[in-house]
Formats: C-alpha cells, sequence, structure tokens
C-alpha cells in the first residue's frame, strides 16, 4: 500500500467513524467525495473500496437513519490495523465491513459501480485540465462526453485556462502566415 494512500484511508476513517456516531449524512457524503478524488488519483483497491464504504454508509443512514454498531467496531478495527502497517488484517476488515453493508443493503454493487464512474470522470476531468481535449479525454477513459462535460460544467476547469497569445499576436502570426 502507498504510504500517502495509507494515511489518507486512516484519516478519512477516523473521520467517518465520528460521523457515524453523530449521524452526520453531509459529513459521510463529503468524505465520500474526498476520498473518490484519492481513487482518481491513485487507483489503488484502498481508497475505491474506502469510497465505496463511506458512500454505502452515508446511503443506509439517509434511508434508515439506523447504523449497526458492528459498523463501528470493524472500523476502529481497520484503523488499528493500518495504524499498526497490518495491511492483510485490515483487508479482512474490509471485507467483512463489505459483507456486512451488503447485507444491510442490497443495492452495495450499484454504489460500487457508481464509485468507480465518478472516480473515472474526476480522473478524466484532470487530463481534461491539462489540455487533452474533451473528445480525446471521454474516449481515452471510456466514458461520455456528456457525463465529462456535466462534471466540467460543475468546476472550476473551464475558467482556469489563461489566454497566453494575445489576440494582436495572433492576428500578426494569421498575416504573417498569409503574406498580408
Amino acid at each position: 500500500m502507498i504510504e500517502e494512500v495509507r494515511l489518507e484511508v486512516i484519516s478519512v476513517l477516523k473521520e467517518v467513524i465520528t460521523h457515524l456516531e453523530r449521524r452526520n449524512i453531509m459529513g459521510l457524503r463529503e468524505l465520500s467525495d474526498h476520498i473518490i478524488h484519492t481513487a482518481s488519483i491513485f487507483q489503488d483497491e484502498y481508497s475505491i473500496s474506502t469510497a465505496v464504504i463511506v458512500f454505502a454508509m452515508s446511503k443506509i443512514i439517509q434511508r434508515e437513519n439506523y447504523i449497526d454498531a458492528r459498523i463501528i467496531s470493524i472500523l476502529k478495527k481497520a484503523v488499528t490495523h493500518l495504524q499498526r502497517y497490518k495491511v492483510n488484517k485490515y483487508t479482512k476488515d474490509i471485507h467483512k465491513l463489505i459483507a456486512l453493508l451488503s447485507k444491510t443493503d442490497s443495492q452495495l454493487n450499484l454504489y460500487i459501480q457508481h464509485i468507480i464512474d465518478e472516480a473515472n470522470v474526476k480522473k478524466a476531468s484532470k487530463i481534461y485540465e491539462h489540455g487533452i481535449s474533451l473528445g480525446q479525454t471521454a474516449q481515452l477513459l471510456g466514458i461520455s462526453q456528456w457525463e465529462l462535460m456535466g462534471y466540467i460544467g460543475h468546476t472550476k476547469i473551464p475558467d482556469t485556462f489563461v489566454e497566453k497569445i494575445t489576440i494582436k499576436k495572433r492576428l500578426e502570426h494569421t498575416n504573417a502566415l498569409f503574406g498580408l
């Protein structure tokens, strides 16, 4: 496990425990978005599974206003194992947690697909931000241009492009090309 991801997952899971104890749905959603961003950068199983878990828990609390006490217990063990660099035990804890969540919520597979799709769109927006065309970026990651445009429209990416060549210089260049 990449050290940066390990530290990020520990931090997020600690906050998740706090939000679960307070039944703070909005806090869980914000954490889910945050860890999805990490998943889009590293594309690793740990941040993706954490994003799925956080998203699923926010949905469960939203619908049922209840969270099984065993979930918090497993999360605490998972944090302890990660802090002690026991990644195998952490992975077992996460599998237990996913199994418990899937018993609680039959839509867990839909959440997994949602998280993966959202991570791909976020990753695509970062590629687009670096100057690759919208069409090429969408094709590269296997998403539609509409999905990508929808996400980019909610970001400040279009505002970040700075015109580096003035209109006067562009006209001068055009005139030089055509010998005017």
